[in-house]
């Protein structure tokens, strides 16, 4: 069900198709679920004129998983007609021949990237499914059982109007989020230093971070990091191998909690001396320690050295570990210090969602309720807003969004974040979705849509500008 220029009508927009987005069509693809999906019409929405991966290849680090993973999303009987010419693509070679070692996340981005290309081009070809490349989402309007999604493209605005919206576009890491947080612990930055996020640094090679820092150098200023994850402890490793022979002689990393290590089971923690709380830290499902909040790979032996001897990896360069929270209060003095000493401050605290303008039909903003990490939103990522209400029919599970712990996803008690990670993305967090999706699609409506209503209100047409069996199966 389609419309005219100016209004279009669906069943289900997938707004965003990066690594999340693109994971729940596929996940919708290998379930049997795409044509249930599609029947009333499937829109997918993106900004990019090249969509698939989002800007996953743009970071300069290694993933948190090991090549294998990452294949495990395209490995499945129900795929093996689209996967199968990737078989010849250099991308999947590169990353079969680090199965079992973490690749770099260019080089996941670019087999994701001809994958979705594949998955795309099928469903567009057999379901019907519309793909509106180089649109961007400008407003998302709840009213009553359906939402109305404003696009522009090519300096037009046109609405959409659907009963279920997917929307994933991607996170941002917002200053003043960083400014709460410390202050909830009763910390500061001072006014004069400059706070980075790690999204924009991580994505920077070695000449532009020494371009970037040599400012800070040049005045022997302090640089200090904020957070405990991946990030931050590969934030950690870009700036000690970029700016060691610039001048860094040491850097400081505040964390509010203890660092947490990830092993792949019990035993393996305990042969590497790791204490665990065998009741707190351990997946009920796969028995590994630290699951969805323990650093792993590259970021796992940048931790072990840098709490083991106060080093970054194999350079010289020092790094001073404060915790913030249940710590020794003498880390917390450090800790202040520090960040009121500090030059440049990194912020390596998670990601906040980005969103278009979301409102109610009847006047008034829609504020979405934020948790640690993420949204506060129910199993089939359906978030709630500032007075409580659900809001059913729209999702939301990708970066700065996150889901939950679920029993269904796996993870350790002790950790309070929401998860991420495409794995998921591609198996237990959109298979929620998918399911939420197909229910609200069979549910008699109040109203129902219908392509009589083609005025488009408060709104002028205006012009801007603008695989395979041959491995293992592995799960993350």
């Amino acid at each position: 069900m389609y419309g005219d220029h100016l209004e279009t009508v669906c069943g289900c927009v997938v707004g965003g198709a990066g690594p999340a987005g693109m994971g729940m069509l596929f996940n919708a693809l290998k379930s049997g679920a795409m044509p249930e999906m599609a029947r009333e019409g499937l829109i997918i929405v993106d900004a990019s004129a090249d969509p698939g991966t989002g800007r996953l290849g743009e970071y300069n680090i290694t993933a948190n998983s090991v090549g294998d993973v990452f294949l495990d999303c395209l490995r499945d009987p129900a795929l093996r007609d689209v996967f199968e010419p990737l078989e010849h693509s250099p991308a999947y070679w590169r990353i079969r021949r680090q199965a079992q070692s973490a690749p770099q996340l260019s080089d996941v981005a670019q087999l994701l990237a001809e994958a979705s290309k594949r998955v795309l081009d099928f469903i567009v070809e057999h379901y019907g499914v519309k793909l509106w490349r180089s649109t961007t989402i400008t407003e998302v309007v709840s009213d009553g059982d359906e939402y109305q999604v404003w696009v522009e493209c090519e300096g037009r605005t046109r609405r959409i109007r659907c009963r279920s919206l997917v929307l994933n576009l991607g996170g941002r890491q917002d200053p003043q989020h960083l400014l709460h947080s410390l202050a909830d612990q009763g910390l500061a930055i001072p006014p004069s230093a400059q706070i980075q996020s790690a999204d924009e640094l991580l994505r920077m090679n070695a000449v532009q971070l020494r371009n970037y820092f040599a400012p800070t150098l040049a005045r022997n200023g302090r640089i200090t990091v904020v957070g405990g994850s991946h990030s931050a402890f590969s934030m950690l490793e870009n700036l000690a191998d970029a700016l060691e022979f610039a001048g860094l002689k040491e850097v400081t990393l505040v964390h509010r909690s203890p660092i947490r290590l990830f092993y792949e089971s019990a035993e393996a923690a305990t042969q590497a001396g790791y204490v665990f709380d065998p009741q707190q830290d351990v997946c009920p499902i796969s028995g590994r320690i630290n699951r969805s909040g323990g650093l792993r790979y590259r970021a796992l032996d940048v931790g072990r050295e840098a709490l083991s001897c106060g080093r970054i990896g194999k350079t010289g360069v020092r790094v001073h570990l404060f915790q913030t929270e249940n710590g020794p209060h003498a880390q917390f003095e450090n800790a202040r210090q520090a960040l009121a000493e500090s030059d440049v401050v990194v912020q390596c605290t998670g990601y906040q969602p980005r969103l278009p303008a979301l409102n109610y039909a009847g006047g008034g903003a829609i504020d979405l309720l934020e948790v640690k990490g993420g949204l506060d939103s129910d199993p089939s990522g359906c978030p709630l807003d500032s007075n409580g209400q659900r809001l059913y029919g729209l999702h939301l599970f990708g970066l700065g969004a996150g889901l939950a712990v679920d029993p269904h996803l796996g993870s350790e008690a002790s950790f309070d974040g929401r998860i991420y990670g495409v794995w998921q993305f591609h198996h237990h967090a959109s298979g929620a979705v998918i399911d939420a999706v197909l229910a609200r699609l069979q549910e008699p409506m109040f109203e129902p849509i219908s392509l009589s209503r083609k005025l488009v209100p408060n709104r002028e047409e205006h012009r801007m500008p603008f695989l395979w069996s041959a491995l293992a199966n592995a799960h993350s």
